[in-house]
Parts: C-alpha cells; structure tokens; sequence
C-alpha cells in the first residue's frame, strides 16, 4: 500500500560512471540526507560517504519496507540506473510510495545513450525491453518491419539470441543490430551485425559485456539485385522495398506462394494486378514468366513508387506499373488472361464486374482479402454472373525460438481470405 510521509524520498539515476554525471540538485540530496539505499553496486559509489546504507536484496519488496521504515522519521535516497521511470526502479517505488512524497533526478538512459553514439535519430523508436520479461512485443515489432528499435537485454535474451529471433521471424525488412556494451563507462564497446546471411554460431554464442543495449536499424537496399542471388519463386519479404511507415502491408510470402499456384500460370499471359500495393505479386510473376505482361495497377503514389522501384530492383522489364483508380483506369489495359484483386474496397463489386467482362474465356481471377464482409460481397458479386468460386482461409504461423534458442513456439501472420474464380463454362 502506497505511504504517506511528510519526509521525501529522493530517487537520484546515475549511470556506469558514478556520480561524475549528476546535477547540483542530486549532489544536494546525495549530501543531506543520512540514509542512502540501492544495489550493491550502486551504493559502491556512496562508499565514503558518512551515511547509514540500505543495500537492496533479492527480496524487493523487503528492502522498500525497509525503506519505508526510514521514511517516517527522515528523507531518504535511493540510488537507481540511468532514467528511474523509464524500465526501471521507478515504477515499483510508485506503486509502493506516495508520488507527492517522492522526487526523481534522472540521469540519461543506456537506450537515449545507445542512439545518440549512432547518431540515430529517436524520436520516433519504438523501445522494447526483454529484461526478464517475454519476446512478444518485440516479435510484433519486428514483424511490423519498426525501425528504429531500442532493446534492454539480460542474459538470457541477449544480442545473440535477437538475431536468431530476427532471422526466425523473417521481418518484412533487413535489419543491421547495433550492440552497445558498458554505455557510459572505461569499457564502452559497441559492435554491428550483418543479419543479411547465415548468422555465425560464434556471433549467436558472443559473450558481449554485460550491460548491453540492442539497436536495430532498417539497412538501406541497393537499387538493383544480381538476378542470380535471387530464387527462380519466393522472394524474401525484406527484399522488396516496402512502406516506409507499414511495411507489414506487403503481400506475404507464404501468401504470395498460393496465390501464384491459383493462378495457373503459363507463357505469353497478360495479367492484371489490381491494388498492387508494392507489386511483389507482379515482380514474382514478372520472373517466373519472362514472356509475360504484367500490369500493377495501384491508385495510391507512394505504393506506385515502390512498384517502380522493386521493379528495377529485379530488373522486369516486362512489368508496367499503371496510375489509377480501379475500376476506372481497367477500360484502356490490355485484355487479360489472369487478374488478381488486392482487397478492392467499397467498389469491390464493380471491379469485379467489370474483370468477369474483360477477362479471357479460359481465364483465372484470384483474390485475397483481409475481411470477411469484402470477401463476401465479391463471392456474392462473381456467382451472381455464374463463375465457379472457390475459397481458402490460409492461417499462416512461423517459428520463433522462445525463452533460449533451443526451444521453439509458432508466431501466427493475420489471417488471409483467398478468392479463385473461373468463368462460368469452364
């Protein structure tokens, strides 16, 4: 239960470096008060100073009575890492404490500390922290492709570990890991990864000083692939240039893998790709037919931008990224012999419509959508003309070592509605 005290309890952040960073107004506390709490390690600093100390125990919750006890006949100081309330001591001693009874002096966090030896912008980071807690906010962030992300480590969840993760959950961008070691002190040290290839057993097993800060940064991709690095089908997500702001917008591998196998697809075939967001389907088809033509539709500028860009990225000639709103910009496209629909929106039924009129009598529609009710309407819309419809709900979940790397659970992708359709004589 919170107490309440007329005496203040002073919680004063430092960091590697001892006291050498502290304010005037934490140098005054630290001075005059008789009573001075925290770590072993910490009140190392405070050794010569003429106080009564409170080292704090395994049992925590012990040591803050212990506290508390001091607290109702005189202030107290408790010494704590880096910024006290952010993933640190602070919080408990909030919950503990009175907030009126209690006064914080932080001292620059290990993670502002991180970024700012980068050089890496953070206002915008997301800060994840697996210090004795589970991966799962940090596996969404990656999933997500978020960069930049700030991680506190432990010794279970080390910089080792991160990267086994990253290349276990295969995120939508590649990612360089920044391991930055003792921030603050004699032995800083910081390292980078390539997570490109193959990671070393050597790197997953690297002892890095203790304490350490992850920090991933999105690398930046080359303008063109030797084709011959590159698989003949199933691209890597992370290799496509992707949003900037929601690359887990792309069409997913496991995804884009069925579709194509839907489509039946065979030489010399003019395909429609509508609401081809960054055109991974398009560029996949694009290589797995040489001879084909392929129209990426997208009406949004910055999704026609990165299908422009993957496709010099992979060097297709034969796609044609097309500006415009479906089903509008479809009248002037050549006839096509495979169309797919990304998702359609309130003007699904139109689309639709108008795709069953234009495409050839052997042709093949496939669709995937992301909600029940659109993937509805286009059924309800394709067997009002008499096409044969079929449906696939694909529930897609990778692996993802958990807890140690020697130990696997699955982390599922959102749920994927996939449409095929064939005329009504076939």
């Amino acid at each position: 239960m919170p107490t309440s005290s007329s005496h203040l309890l002073h919680v004063v952040g430092i960091g590697l470096d001892g006291l050498a960073g502290l304010g005037p107004e934490a140098i005054a506390c630290l001075q005059s008060v008789k009573v001075i709490g925290g770590s072993p390690t910490h009140l190392q600093h405070v050794a010569d100073f003429a106080v009564e100390t409170l080292p704090m125990g395994s049992d925590i919750g012990v040591w803050m009575e212990q506290v508390a006890a001091k607290l109702d006949t005189q202030s107290v100081v408790v010494l704590a890492s880096g910024d006290p309330l952010f993933y640190g001591l602070g919080r408990l001693l909030t919950e503990r404490f009175e907030r009126r009874s209690l006064r914080f002096y932080p001292h620059v966090s290990s993670v502002q500390l991180a970024f700012n030896r980068l050089g890496i912008p953070w206002q915008s980071a997301t800060v994840v922290s697996v210090h004795g807690r589970a991966p799962d906010q940090l596996e969404q962030a990656i999933k997500q492709g978020k960069s930049p992300i700030g991680i506190l480590t432990d010794y279970q969840y080390t910089p080792g570990a991160i990267a086994h993760l990253i290349q276990t959950v295969r995120p939508p961008i590649n990612y360089r890991l920044w391991v930055c070691s003792c921030l603050g002190s004699a032995q800083e040290q910081i390292e980078a990864l390539d997570l490109t290839g193959p990671i070393p057993a050597t790197i997953l097993e690297h002892p890095f000083a203790q304490p350490n800060v992850v920090i991933l940064e999105k690398q930046s991709q080359g303008d063109a692939i030797a084709p011959q690095t590159q698989p003949l089908f199933g691209i890597a997500d992370a290799d496509f240039h992707t949003f900037a702001d929601q690359p887990g917008l792309i069409t997913k591998q496991e995804i884009r893998a069925l579709s194509l196998s839907l489509l039946q697809l065979r030489p010399g075939i003019t395909v429609w790709d509508v609401g081809a967001g960054t055109g991974s389907l398009s560029v996949e088809i694009s290589r797995l037919v040489p001879d084909a033509q392929v129209y990426a539709i997208e009406q949004n500028a910055a999704g026609l931008a990165l299908i422009r860009k993957n496709c010099d990225r992979f060097g297709c000639s034969n796609l044609h990224a097309i500006a415009g709103t479906a089903p509008d910009v479809l009248a002037d496209l050549p006839v096509p012999d495979r169309v797919i629909l990304g998702g359609g929106g309130k003007r699904i039924d139109q689309i639709i419509s108008l795709c069953c009129q234009q495409l050839r009598p052997n042709g093949v529609l496939v669709a995937h959508f992301a909600t029940l009710e659109t993937c509805m309407t286009a059924q309800s819309t394709l067997r009002q003309q008499g096409w044969t419809v079929e449906l696939l709900q694909v529930n897609v979940a990778r692996s993802a070592p958990l807890a140690t790397t020697q130990t696997t659970r699955f982390v599922p992708l959102n749920p994927v509605l996939l449409l095929r359709a064939l005329p009504p004589h076939l």
